[in-house]
């Protein structure tokens, strides 16, 4: 599938730079939020905050954005690439806390009658496999810039967290402000790249049906929360 021109995306973006900072901004503080409550939530409850296959593919989606240091200030060269790098730091030290937090708090749940040391050898096997599974669809993918992946990101999140909410009807590991922060990242990043990317692949019927679809599912998130009796922050 043919997706854009990173050439002329990043020239759409410096000329829309308010929009983008302003509303993608947004987008940013939202996702921080998340990341921080759900990090905050799982040390408090003693649980695993995010569902393992959603850590195991979002770990090296954000890693390997940050090994791609080079085209952010070489190849590329553009503020906001360059600014997303500094976010994605941010974000990929909060998966790394999770999967830790997976491998100290998730052994009931995810290696039921298997001791601590096999737990921790299944969690990073499956972090191998989420590893092996990104580089793949990644070389699959004409995206350059991740600016699909992101998207895509917030998709696949959408069913993995729905299944960890409907494990726990006690809610422990979440909070209703960390699905809202997360529908809130959802919203103003598809508004961003959608209204301000430059058209062209971002108006497409697949691009946007992935948007659409991640927006409602980030929603449905929401109600989940407040059915599972999810705490409304980490520190309350």
């Amino acid at each position: 599938m043919n997706t854009y021109n990173p050439d002329q995306v990043l020239d759409a973006i410096s000329d829309n730079a308010i929009a983008v900072i302003g509303i993608g901004g947004l987008s940013i503080v939202a996702m921080f939020v998340f990341f921080c409550e759900a990090a905050r939530a799982g040390r408090r409850d003693r649980v695993y905050p995010m569902a393992l296959w959603m850590t195991a593919l979002w770990w090296p989606h954000d890693g390997s954005y940050l090994l791609h240091v080079d085209d952010w200030w070489g190849r590329y060269d553009h503020w906001f690439m360059q600014l997303f790098w500094f976010a994605i730091i941010v974000t990929f030290v909060a998966e790394s806390v999770f999967f830790a937090q997976t491998v100290l708090y998730g052994g009931d749940e995810l290696s039921p009658g298997k001791s601590q040391r096999a737990h921790a050898i299944r969690m990073v096997g499956a972090l191998a496999a989420g590893v092996v599974s990104w580089t793949l669809l990644k070389g699959a993918l004409q995206d350059p810039l991740y600016l699909l992946s992101f998207m895509a990101t917030l998709l696949w999140g959408g069913p993995s967290s729905s299944a960890l909410l409907g494990r726990r009807p006690d809610g422990r590991g979440q909070t209703q402000l960390e699905w809202i922060a997360f529908s809130a990242m959802a919203v103003l990043y598809s508004i961003t790249s959608i209204g301000f990317f430059g058209g062209g692949f971002f108006h497409s019927w697949e691009y946007v049906g992935i948007c659409v679809a991640a927006c409602i599912w980030s929603s449905v998130l929401i109600a989940d929360s407040r059915a599972a009796g999810c705490r409304r922050h980490s520190w309350g």
